[in-house]
């Protein structure tokens, strides 16, 4: 009885400590949830197109949510900590040490943000264009902290490291309004060389959105082949719905040729026995 008396006694003696521990346990727990919480909700918000001033840069959306994210939860991880009674200096001490140790296990990670902020700084690519870099190519959907998506013609979705983004050579075919269209074709040697730049001249200026003045369509002849003549033709035309443009082009080339009774001769290889 002496010993069961003695250890209630040391209960009711520590029972203040012990709920004092829980109270800050509590509230330590309570903040981190609502800073959990409170992070989401803003990152979530702050990708929204309807959030923000008019004309913020779509291009900087998800890198400022992510980074308010992230912030919002080191401020909660470190207000969960020292609610729960570990000295700030040491905490600073710790973060230090262990950003020391991440940053060397992770410099591959590190580099991909140092890589991200470059983009964004330099803007060669932003939300929308259609680029093509180290072997993918598609419309860019965001620019992220660490990684670039992509969205290819397939609709297939492509996770890109920003560092290999930076790193490589980058095609941005919608940074420009126009875009040169280039197209060698191969007429028969009996062929009326300048009746076929005529036609093709023709074809490509009555386009539309064909280029004029300076930027006008050009057409000269490029080659003989071995069993053709090359003919290059070329002219500006606007970069939005390029394959359209482009597709439409061909035809009304290869229809206006046919018409003209203008041959555009398969290779052929002639044979001779002894």
């Amino acid at each position: 009885m002496e010993k069961i008396s003695s250890i209630l006694s040391k209960i009711s003696e520590s029972a203040p400590f012990i709920f004092e521990i829980l109270i800050n346990l509590a509230a330590a727990l309570f903040i981190l949830i609502i800073g959990w919480l409170l992070a989401r909700v803003i990152r979530k918000r702050l990708r929204s197109p309807s959030f923000g001033p008019k004309g913020f840069d779509e291009t900087l959306r998800p890198v400022v949510a992510s980074g308010v994210f992230y912030a919002i939860m080191g401020m909660s991880i470190y207000a969960f900590l020292t609610k729960l009674g570990i000295p700030a200096t040491s905490l600073l001490a710790v973060f230090g040490a262990m950003g020391l140790a991440v940053g060397l296990a992770l410099k591959d990670t590190l580099s991909n943000i140092a890589s991200g902020v470059m983009l964004l700084f330099l803007r060669p690519l932003q939300v929308g264009d259609f680029v093509y870099t180290d072997g993918y190519s598609g419309s860019v959907e965001e620019i992220g902290l660490f990684a670039t998506t992509l969205k290819n013609i397939e609709g297939i979705y492509i996770y890109v490291p920003n560092s290999e983004v930076w790193s490589n050579r980058l095609q941005n075919y919608t940074r420009h309004s126009e875009r040169q269209f280039r197209e060698t074709i191969g007429v028969g040697y009996e062929s009326d060389l300048k009746k076929t730049q005529e036609i093709l001249l023709n074809v490509l200026e009555a386009a539309p959105g064909v280029k004029g003045g300076d930027l006008k369509p050009e057409c000269y002849i490029a080659s003989f082949g071995d069993s053709a003549i090359m003919v290059s033709c070329r002219c500006w035309v606007p970069a939005d719905q390029w394959m359209k443009r482009t597709s439409d082009l061909r035809i009304e080339i290869k229809e206006a040729l046919d018409k003209s009774k203008i041959e555009m001769p398969f290779p052929q290889r002639v044979l001779h026995n002894r």
